[in-house]
């Protein structure tokens, strides 16, 4: 088969003379995808699995590609990417027909849902079904006009289909508008998106028409990277997009449901963890980068276990926009402070379990017990990991350089044995190198034993970047730490 491959792979070149390059139009474009997904489909023997192998060939050639071919490639990429979408709806379409049609009592029904996705094309528009209850009967053999009739099932109106093998009926439903075909026409990872769409459908009800807003998403996702090639280059820029015009909604007020869905945190800019990672993938989507979206708990984030989080997986990698975004920090961070960017799943996963594999013992702990949990998986890593540039690391670098164990917190007496302080006298007399100044003015943080962990994380443990002040206020001591202060 591999030589079958390469030979298909080899007439793809000939069809793409170099000379030619920037000269297709779409049409053509289609017929060389056309001929292409013939070729290796013959080799291959499945639709999917073809689609799956002129991806992987797509994006090795994109990784060596000149400016012009690249253009071709990411073209060929829509192409590749709408037929493994067509050929995934088509499999669903036919199995769920295959169900109904062994019961010849549902041949009239007028509204048939075939697909998994809860979607469907109507004159080049997707739109989704909402409804939040069904019936269907325990049995096959139950299946006849007569329970039909006697359960007032509408052949008409009543919404029929598949769900976990039974065949249900659906009375209470509503048919939203999602988005025009052309906006997402090629993107990856269409059908999640739909899926997404159809979900947030499910809280808002709101009947919208959202397709300006997603043109300009797609116009602005583009412009963001039109000089940049490299796909890790492309991440990178929306990555910092993200983090740099979003706000994280801190309210979460009831009934708000723009938060959580992406083309609103994008009009609003402002949003919670699913509104960051859906926008972000979209943005990735409309530069031919699939990002899976997954949705879990992060164990020493202060709301575990009453509200969960969402992050994305690009290729083997993992990214966690709104944890890079803290809501402490009251200025952007630099590229080079993220936490949470391509993290290897291991010592990504020290802090977090996807939804529903969260264990039952560590929703009975208290914060500080879950971070010493968080911490010890961390030093279990660190050995494989010390000689990367990952920051999740510093926490345990930091321990160390403190002599501390994983289980033992860091605290003010630990950092201050470390790294010393300079105590603030009256009129802001402080003593710094050897030399008398006075502190004019301070931004500063207030730092204990309850927030010194959360501050050294917000700092980056930067501590060369910073220095303790001591100081008496009504006879009671403080530490304060800052890296912006003005002396005289």
């Amino acid at each position: 088969m591999r030589g079958k491959l390469l030979v298909a792979i080899f007439i793809f070149f000939m069809i793409l003379s170099p000379k030619s390059f920037g000269e297709y139009t779409t049409a053509q474009i289609n017929q060389i995808y056309e001929k292409l997904y013939t070729k290796i489909l013959v080799s291959v023997g499945n639709g999917i699995k073809t689609t799956e192998k002129i991806g992987e060939f797509l994006d090795k050639k994109s990784e060596t590609a000149d400016k012009n071919l690249l253009k071709i490639l990411n073209d060929l990429k829509k192409e590749n990417n709408e037929k493994y979408f067509s050929l995934k709806m088509e499999s669903e379409k036919s199995k769920i027909e295959k169900q109904l049609g062994k019961f010849k009592v549902l041949d009239n029904f007028k509204n048939k849902l075939l697909n998994n996705s809860r979607i469907i094309n109507e004159n080049g528009v997707w739109y989704g079904y909402v409804y939040d209850n069904y019936n269907y009967f325990g049995k096959d053999s139950e299946l006849n006009q007569a329970n039909l009739d006697y359960n007032k099932v509408d052949k008409e109106n009543d919404l029929v289909g598949i769900k976990d093998g039974n065949v249900i009926f659906v009375k209470d439903y509503k048919k939203y508008r999602l988005i025009a075909d052309g906006i997402i026409y090629g993107i990856p990872g269409k059908k999640e998106f739909l899926e997404t769409l159809v979900n947030i459908k499910h809280f808002d009800k709101k009947e919208e028409n959202l397709d300006k807003d997603f043109i300009i998403l797609r116009a602005l996702s583009k412009r963001l990277t039109e000089k940049s090639q490299k796909k890790e280059e492309i991440i990178k820029i929306l990555y910092n997009y993200i983090l740099e015009n979003l706000k994280y909604d801190e309210e979460l007020k009831e009934g708000n449901y723009n938060i959580f869905s992406g083309i609103k945190t994008f009009k609003d800019k402002v949003g919670v963890c699913q509104g960051y990672v859906e926008l972000l993938t979209l943005m990735l989507a409309f530069n031919n980068i699939k990002a899976e979206i997954i949705k879990g708990d992060v164990v020493n984030s202060r709301d575990f276990p009453k509200i969960g989080h969402a992050w994305i997986k690009i290729d083997n990698f993992y990214y966690d926009p709104t944890f890079d975004d803290p809501l402490g920090a009251k200025t952007t961070k630099k590229f080079e402070d993220y936490y949470y960017y391509k993290i290897p799943r291991d010592i990504f996963y020290t802090n977090r379990f996807d939804l529903g594999k969260t264990p039952e013992f560590l929703k009975k702990l208290t914060l500080e017990q879950r971070q010493t949990y968080v911490d010890q998986n961390i030093y279990s890593l660190y050995n494989k990991y010390k000689d990367s540039n990952l920051n999740i690391l510093n926490v345990v670098k930091f321990k160390k350089l403190l002599g501390l164990s994983a289980k033992e917190e860091i605290n003010i007496n630990s950092v201050i044995k470390k790294f010393g302080f300079s105590e603030i006298g009256e009129n802001g007399k402080v003593e710094i190198n050897g030399k008398t100044r006075y502190i004019e003015k301070m931004n500063y943080f207030e730092i204990n034993d309850k927030n010194i962990s959360s501050v050294m994380h917000q700092i980056n443990f930067k501590m060369e970047d910073y220095k303790i002040f001591k100081i008496k206020e009504n006879s009671k001591e403080k530490y304060l730490i800052s890296n912006d202060y003005k002396l005289r």
